[in-house]
Parts: structure tokens; sequence; C-alpha cells
């Protein structure tokens, strides 16, 4: 993934240098051409996806009680679109603030582990271990602790992201240039200004890939977690719409979170290109 993240690096880097070559229009036209392969590029899985279930609603005969039509799942979402708004507001707050606080929490323990060996074993069981342990099972023992509210499903999103953020953290600390951690030795440089001036800039890029890696994940565990503790979002509305055999108003829910996924991982992608052009 980093020889890819790198490869793409120089090539929006060429690309930029090519569009500041050409006169105003030709570079405004390329910029704009990219932006729409852009868009194409994380609308087209959502037509695909409308496009499967039209066809499997009608060529499989399936009663609205399963299933309904694309069609009535739309019409349901115009008429409700201002509580859905609000449901999946809430629903982005709690995954951006647990995709931070699993990412800082991620980052430190990598740096942690850079220290020793010793520290390195101490670290990545429990880390493992957090992640064996489904959802449905731990959310119960973590609203006893931090009660039942946002705050709780916070920490079990931080749970999902943090644990990708710390193998790719920990990876890119440990895998510097080759031959660049003995010039900085030959140089005089301490053990924290190796950390800081050669493992730090190595370990930005995997850690934004490990944040793309996480985001998806981020979005079903919040839903999940609002599922199981009844709180509020897009998980809450989910599983009463269930309950209560509102399968327009579930379904409804889930494309929501659907096009709430693609586009925190387009947003999230795009910050990464910019990061990464600066530490690469």
């Amino acid at each position: 993934m980093t020889v890819m993240s790198q490869s793409a690096v120089q090539e929006a880097r060429e690309q930029d240098v090519v569009d500041r070559a050409l006169p105003p229009s030709r570079g405004t036209g390329r910029r704009l051409r990219r932006a729409g392969a852009a868009v194409v590029h994380a609308v087209w899985p959502l037509i695909a996806l409308f496009g499967a279930w039209a066809l499997w609603v009608r060529a499989g005969d399936v009663p609205p009680a399963v299933a309904p039509k694309p069609g009535t799942v739309l019409e349901f979402l115009a008429e409700n679109a201002g509580s859905f708004v609000g449901d999946a507001l809430n629903t982005l707050a709690v995954v951006v603030g647990g995709l931070v606080v699993g990412a800082v929490a991620g980052v430190v323990l990598a740096a942690l582990s850079w220290t020793s060996q010793i520290a390195r074993a101490v670290i990545n069981g429990p880390a493992l271990l957090t992640q064996c342990l489904p959802v449905a099972t731990i959310t119960p023992v973590l609203a006893r602790l931090f009660g039942y509210g946002v705050s709780t499903i916070v920490v079990i999103t931080a749970l999902i992201s943090f644990f990708p953020v710390l193998v790719f953290a920990a990876t890119g600390l440990r895998q510097t240039p080759a031959g660049a951690d003995d010039l900085f030795v030959v140089l005089g440089a301490g053990r924290w200004t190796r950390f800081w001036r050669l493992a730090v800039p190595s370990a930005v890029p995997r850690v934004l890939v490990a944040m793309r890696v996480s985001v998806v994940a981020a979005v079903a565990g919040t839903m999940l977690a609002q599922w199981v503790m009844g709180t509020s979002g897009l998980g809450y509305r989910l599983i009463i719409a269930q309950t209560s055999f509102r399968t327009a108003e579930a379904w409804a829910s889930s494309v929501v979170s659907i096009v709430l996924s693609v586009l925190l991982f387009a947003v999230v992608s795009a910050i990464c290109r910019v990061v990464e052009k600066r530490f690469s």
C-alpha cells in the first residue's frame, strides 16, 4: 500500500506541474475533468447498488415487507428528509469523534511500542484482544463503565478504528528508508531526534492509509452500537423501524448510512492526498 500511495502522490505532483505549465483555460479544464472523475468514482457504486436492488426485487418478486422497491425508499426519504438529516448528523458526529480518539490512541500506542520490544509485546496482545470481542458483547460492559450515552458509542467507535492505526503506524515507525537510520547515527542524532525527524515522517502516510481503512468500519460499528444501546442516530432508527415493521424506513436508514460511508471515505481520501504531498 505504501508503494501505491507514494506512486499516487508522485503522479499527482507531476499532474500539478503539467497543469501549471498549461494555459489557464486548459489547466482549469483538466482540473474540472479530474473533479468529475472523482465524483463518478464516488457515485457509480451507489448507482450500481440501486440497479442491482431494483433488479432483485423485480426478478425475484420480493414482497414489500422483505424489501421495498428503491423508488418507495427514495420517496420515503424525500418525505422525511429533515429527520434523516438529523439522524445522519448525529451518527456523523459520533463517527468523527471516534475516529479522532481512535487515531490518537493508535498513534500514541504505536509510539510507545517503538521505544522497546517489551513495550511492543505488552501493547500488541491486549490491542489484538479488543478486536476479537464482538461489538454486541462488549457494548453492555462499556455501557456500565461509561454510561448509556453518546460517549460510550464514541468509545466503541474508537476501539474499532484505533487498531488499524496502531498496526500501520507501528510498521511505519520501524520501516524507515534504507540506510537513513545509520546516516542519522553517523551524524550524531539522538534517539528522539531520529524518532521525530525520521520515523514519524515515515509513519504518516501509513497512518493515512489506516484512516481510509477504518472510516467505513467506523460507520458500521457506530450504527451497531446505536442499535444495541438504543440511544439515537441512524442505528437506533433502523432497529426501531425494523421492530415496528416499517420496512421502507428501515431500508431508508440503511441507504443513508451507505451514502454517509461513501462520502466520509471520499472526504478522508481527499484529506489524505493533501497530507501525503506534504510528507512524501
